[in-house]
């Protein structure tokens, strides 16, 4: 017979629970490195453009005053982003549960996603130029009917991220829905297997 009880709000689990766990200490100075790399050369740029409007005599009447304006804007937004890393990163974090994988970020908008291993098509991990020079990877989770991947997490450990992606790719192969579930037999591992290899992860 088909039932259908009402759920308690009380009893709703809370992000706040999760066991939140941070990423890479040095993620933070890949963040920056990458920026300051960028920063670097559009400043060389802004500096060229820079003085070709004083020996060209460009705009002469308001050279400097233009000059100036932009230098400092461009100085404030260089701040910003080589500032923000460093409050933003720590706000981020991940957590492993049972059956799903979880996601926090943002300082003023804080955005947590979840994804259960059993919409899990697939994972895998990446790594740019920046952040093989650190030792990092990303891992990025796709699930069913998404599309270029519905969970990024990086500035992980590149060994981190790939045992990460081994556990999920496992979690998602063996979850079953409740009516496929089969019968518990003496080739299954037992029930706390899977947590066991979630403490591994997080010890590493």
């Amino acid at each position: 017979m088909f039932t259908n009880p009402e759920v308690p709000l009380a009893s709703l689990p809370r992000a706040a629970d999760l066991a939140w766990h941070a990423l890479h200490p040095r993620f933070v100075a890949r963040i920056l490195a990458q920026r300051a790399v960028s920063l670097g050369v559009a400043a060389v740029v802004l500096g060229a453009a820079t003085v070709f409007m004083f020996v060209e005599q460009v705009w002469e009447a308001h050279a400097t005053a233009i000059a100036r304006t932009i230098w400092g804007l461009v100085i404030c937004f260089a701040a910003w982003r080589l500032i923000w890393p460093l409050f933003e990163v720590p706000r981020r974090g991940y957590a492993l549960r049972e059956r799903d994988i979880a996601f926090k970020s943002g300082l003023l908008w804080r955005t947590v996603t979840v994804v259960p291993f059993n919409r899990v098509q697939h994972a895998a991990t990446g790594s740019g130029l920046f952040d093989r020079k650190f030792g990092l990877a990303t891992l990025t989770v796709f699930t069913a009917g998404g599309g270029g991947g519905d969970l990024h997490i990086a500035g992980l450990g590149a060994d981190r991220a790939e045992r990460l992606r081994v556990y999920v790719v496992g979690k998602a192969g063996g979850t079953k829905t409740p009516e496929a579930t089969p019968e518990p037999s003496a080739e299954q591992p037992p029930p706390d297997a899977d947590a066991q290899g979630a403490e591994q992860i997080d010890r590493d």
